[in-house]
């Protein structure tokens, strides 16, 4: 057990040797040297007092210049940088929205450039955490920001494994990747969508 103990140390001492700053800064770098990335993904709402709330599976699909295409059973959230389309297949409608004002949005790049300036950046120890990955909390230095906290698992090449946001009421939105592809030949029709006839369209912009 004494054993076991100080080999835990020594490599608690090595993960955390590095600062929040530094792994903020290496998620930074990676983004910038990646075109785009596909993955699988699945996410979890989890209500008030920790009650496990909706699952669900699918696609993700990521471009440079906040291009991203979430793809559910039942919803597709597509964006193409500027406008967001969220089609939902069973009310057969779209909402069309602005990327910008639309806080909701999966905009990874948010969370890896813009926000963080807004918060204050810990590095988290949790033994839990296994095969080198390395988890950081964001909580924003006011309330201008839509969530209480936010807390990305970085795996060792610097990628999001996994986004836990918790907002004001202590909702928690945990999305999870895996089987992470990079550079792809992913055409920026992947990104757009083509109002389909019959469709019922509400424009917010």
């Amino acid at each position: 057990m004494i054993i076991k103990f100080f080999l835990y140390l020594l490599l608690s001492t090595a993960l955390y040797a590095q600062s929040a700053s530094e792994i903020l800064a290496k998620v930074q770098n990676k983004f910038h040297t990646i075109t785009n990335f596909s993955a699988s993904f699945n996410q979890t709402f989890y209500k008030t007092l920790g009650k496990t709330g909706i699952h669900a599976y699918g696609k993700f699909f990521y471009k440079k210049k906040n291009k991203f295409n979430v793809e559910l059973n039942a919803i597709n959230i597509i964006s193409d940088g500027e406008t967001i389309w969220n089609y939902n297949k069973n009310s057969n409608r779209v909402v069309i929205s602005h990327l910008e004002k639309d806080p909701t949005s999966f905009s990874l790049e948010r969370f890896v450039f813009d926000y963080p300036p807004q918060c204050v950046i810990k590095l988290i120890m949790d033994e839990n955490i296994k095969n080198g990955e390395q988890l950081l909390e964001l909580v924003p230095k006011n309330q201008k920001l839509q969530f209480k906290k936010v807390r990305i698992l970085v795996s060792p090449d610097g990628m999001i494994s996994k986004l836990e946001v918790t907002d004001y009421i202590d909702v928690r939105y945990v999305f999870q990747f895996s089987d992470i592809k990079y550079n792809q030949d992913l055409p920026d029709t992947k990104f757009t969508y083509s109002l389909p006839k019959g469709i019922q369209i509400i424009d917010l912009r």
